[in-house]
């Protein structure tokens, strides 16, 4: 099984990463999936990735585009796991839509931390995958 993952930045999951980082290594654990695909995005992406691996799971790194630096947790995440770029640059929002379509094409099952906002990414890419009927396991940060 291949996991799609998505989620907020640090700003809209109020405080709460610890609790996503237990949810996050809960269903890992349960699923044992053959890998993740992640936005590498700070926060939820982050966190998740981190746990998976720890757990030893693939993890397929999907930016949207090369950028010119990598934090050191982005660049300790990329360490022998796969990296895909969809686009060669940057070239507006909806490069980051076509990274997040991209890993839910590829996956079987989507994990969602979402604080049931109808607007961004994270519900873009929820709305895409239920489009899809995908099955969601999903953390609501409220």
């Amino acid at each position: 099984m291949k996991i799609a993952i998505t989620g907020h930045r640090p700003s809209r999951l109020k405080h709460q990463e610890k609790a996503v980082k237990e949810w996050a290594n809960k269903w890992l654990q349960t699923l044992k999936p053959s890998c993740v695909y992640c936005g590498m995005a700070q926060g939820t992406d982050q966190i998740i990735a981190l746990a998976a691996k720890k757990l030893n799971i693939p993890i397929i790194c999907c930016y949207p585009f090369p950028k010119k630096s990598y934090h050191p947790v982005e660049e300790y995440i990329m360490e022998n796991n796969e990296v895909i770029y969809i686009t060669k640059e940057y070239s507006s929002n909806s490069t980051y839509y076509l990274r997040d379509k991209y890993m839910v094409d590829n996956a079987d099952l989507l994990l969602c931390v979402w604080d049931r906002k109808p607007h961004g990414g994270t519900f873009l890419t929820r709305e895409y995958a239920l489009e899809k009927d995908m099955p969601i396991i999903e953390l609501n940060i409220i």
